[in-house]
């Protein structure tokens, strides 16, 4: 499975591929969305990660649910805009440097796939 890359909505005309993130431009956190137009299960989890290997990140974030519980159909739905973030601290490890940021899911099996990089250039 192919999972594109991460959405900044702070930076909304970036790159699919590269962006540059002016740290004195970000008030708070880094958000990212994960795109909606992906076919992810209900029960998932996901997290951003940033580093070359998805494998082993160098840094992982806080995980979100990808859907909710509906008593009425009785079933998992799927939620759309989910919104995750990236402390500003953990982007000043890379300044004046680089580095790939992605989401990473992750189910009740332990199976772990991750999106498409969207490379980030740190910038003061």
């Amino acid at each position: 499975m192919d999972f594109i890359p991460p959405t900044l909505p702070q930076f909304p005309h970036h790159s699919t591929e590269t962006v540059v993130v002016k740290l004195s431009a970000l008030s708070d956190d880094l958000r990212l969305q994960v795109p909606d137009a992906q076919d992810t299960p209900a029960n998932w989890e996901v997290y951003p990660i940033l580093g070359p290997d998805p494998e082993q990140p160098e840094w992982q974030g806080v995980w979100e649910p990808t859907g909710v519980w509906n008593e009425a159909l009785d079933d998992m739905l799927s939620l759309t805009g989910v919104e995750l973030s990236v402390p500003r601290s953990a982007l000043e490890n890379y300044l004046n440097g680089s580095v790939e940021l992605r989401y990473k899911f992750a189910d009740e099996s332990s199976l772990e796939l991750s999106s498409e990089p969207l490379r980030l250039t740190i910038e003061a």
